[in-house]
């Protein structure tokens, strides 16, 4: 009996964790001062695009893009940027936004010291200017991974931290169905959707994800801007406040 009991509090644990995992697929890290999402009433949210540029996925991505005049976001590598200038360039033709994902890729950036991490940005921001003739100031860390010290490094070279709201790469999605699932069964307007573009064969599943989720949000109504472009939106009013402001004036 005890032995049962022990087993089915085990799987509950579980099914818990999986859940959680599902049903709130936004980075496990949170940082005072990142910017998650930006809500806001109108039905609009960014496609942001990590570890690029790569032949043949970004250029995909791009063609996918185009089909339901979407602009989306993308946070490139530095030396990828260098080994593949045409596709920088063309990403940025087409009316997308290029910003900073470090120069390097560092598997944690919490290894490195203040000098280290300043030159990853300014190296990565360089080559971007030099190749685009644009200069954004927006950055994602690698994995996500930051700590309080590296707010304070990033934000004081002048950049602001931007995370996401959903992620649609989990292992608990691993087909491009259940990726678009994650996105499309839970999005809200100012969200920030997470997919990539990187070196990896298995990115071929995002490129897909990425059709399912235009098609599916395109249908519901959903318009797709930069990170640039919804962050200038105006600001959704907290629905508490919006009711307080609702009952202002009226007599008791």
């Amino acid at each position: 009996m005890i032995k049962n009991r022990s087993f089915q509090v085990q799987m509950l644990a579980i099914l818990f964790i999986i859940a959680v995992f599902w049903f709130y697929p936004r980075t496990v890290w949170s940082y005072p001062g990142a910017i998650y999402d930006h809500p806001i009433e109108d039905k609009v949210v960014a496609m942001t695009f990590d570890d690029g540029p790569m032949p043949v996925y970004t250029t995909q991505i791009l063609d996918i893009l185009d089909q339901y005049q979407a602009k989306a976001t993308f946070f490139m590598i530095g030396e990828r940027m260098k080994e593949y200038p045409g596709i920088v360039k063309e990403v940025s033709e087409r009316g997308h936004v290029i910003c900073n994902h470090t120069l390097t890729h560092p598997e944690n950036l919490r290894t490195l010291d203040d000098h280290q991490v300043e030159w990853e940005l300014k190296a990565t921001s360089d080559i971007s200017e030099n190749l685009t003739g644009q200069r954004n100031y927006l950055f994602r860390p690698p994995r996500g991974i930051m700590d309080d010290r590296l707010m304070r490094t990033v934000r004081g070279a002048g950049y602001e931290v931007i995370i996401w709201s959903i992620c649609a790469d989990n292992s608990a999605a691993p087909t491009p169905e259940l990726m678009a699932r994650r996105v499309t069964e839970q999005i809200q307007p100012g969200q920030i959707i997470l997919l990539h573009d990187g070196r990896f064969p298995g990115r071929k599943l995002d490129v897909e994800a990425t059709r399912l989720i235009l098609a599916d949000l395109s249908q519901k109504g959903y318009r797709f801007v930069t990170v640039p472009e919804l962050l200038k939106m105006k600001a959704a009013v907290p629905k508490a406040m919006a009711s307080n402001k609702s009952g202002a004036g009226k007599k008791s």
